[in-house]
């Protein structure tokens, strides 16, 4: 698949062959096909088996999480991620709770689009997935350009456990990056298992800088780098991480442990973010490197270019501190 929203589609077209999987949402039937068209035409293809639910993000989802602990396999859209803060109880203080509790597999996925950088607004527009991060018994996976969401959804429903599944609006009019024309001037390696790091560099170049990021961010921040070294000749690599919950973050160390410049990047707001989460793992192992995470700041996301500029990261401010952090050296 050449785009982002062809893979997707591909992967709940393979999901609703199974009889036992059921996708449940507002306005996801046809004609709308849901907020992003994601699921155009699938209510008439699987008739029965794609269901438009009141809008009520508490009860359509506790309707999922019944049908997984009954057998079922649902995937639940929900319209905006912001939305998500509203099926929290029913994630993490059930379904979660069932998997250990009463040691029964749940097959249950929450397709979670975030991000910004459309002029949506405050409610519109946040990245929440570190909310449910670090939680017993709950999955945060997190598709980019890099890495086949639709392939990446199939593995999702098979994990035995509650699944967040954060996809950004902004890929769905995107290409897979390997359909990009830069695509050819790097270096990309896949380490790990079933839900990869993406490693993405230039060959024969020794990085002076390693990004790790994840989801929305992966395609601009792979312009910046393309631009970066044909401009300015400073090569960066980047890890694209797929699994942020569980995080590996044995094979994460193992990949940056040699490296003097580690900085995060995420849409979601710090402190206490997902990136000064890594960058904690990483000094407790012992790692001394100069590290600096890197995400929204402490406003909400306004609806006009400017108080979005104030909240979001800017990818033109993320190339200045790199350039900085590496001229700081010269």
């Amino acid at each position: 698949m050449n785009t982002y929203k062809e893979s997707l589609i591909d992967g709940l077209n393979t999901l609703l062959a199974d009889p036992k999987v059921f996708l449940l949402g507002e306005d996801v039937e046809e004609p709308y096909g849901g907020a992003y068209t994601i699921t155009k035409g699938m209510s008439t293809r699987f008739p029965g088996k794609v269901l438009n639910t009141p809008m009520s993000e508490q009860g359509f989802t506790g309707m999922g999480v019944g049908m997984a602990l009954a057998g079922y396999k649902p995937i639940i859209e929900i319209m905006f991620g912001d939305f998500s803060t509203l099926i929290m109880d029913q994630i993490l203080n059930h379904a979660s709770k069932f998997v250990e509790g009463f040691e029964k597999e749940l097959h249950l996925v929450v397709r979670d689009p975030m991000g910004g950088y459309r002029g949506y607004g405050a409610t519109h527009s946040q990245s929440l997935e570190k909310l449910f991060v670090g939680l017993p018994h709950i999955a945060v996976i997190s598709p980019s350009v890099l890495h086949e969401p639709g392939e990446l959804l199939v593995k999702a429903m098979n994990l035995g456990v509650p699944v967040i599944f954060a996809e950004n609006k902004l890929d769905y009019t995107r290409k897979m990056f390997r359909a990009e024309k830069i695509a050819e001037t790097f270096e990309i390696k896949y380490h790990g298992g079933d839900l990869p790091i993406a490693e993405a560099g230039f060959p024969d170049e020794t990085p002076e800088l390693t990004l790790i990021s994840y989801g929305g961010l992966i395609h601009p921040l792979l312009q910046m780098m393309y631009d970066l070294y044909m401009e300015e000749e400073v090569a960066v690599r980047l890890l694209d991480i797929s699994s942020l919950s569980p995080m590996d973050f044995d094979l994460i160390h193992s990949l940056v442990e040699n490296d003097n410049k580690v900085f995060t990047v995420e849409e979601g707001h710090i402190p206490f973010g997902i990136g000064d989460g890594i960058i904690s793992h990483l000094a407790q192992r012992g790692m001394k490197c100069r590290f600096r995470s890197i995400g929204a700041s402490q406003h909400i996301i306004g609806t006009s270019r400017e108080a979005e500029a104030l909240a979001l990261p800017q990818i033109d401010d993320i190339k200045k501190l790199i350039l900085k952090s590496v001229e700081s050296d010269g």
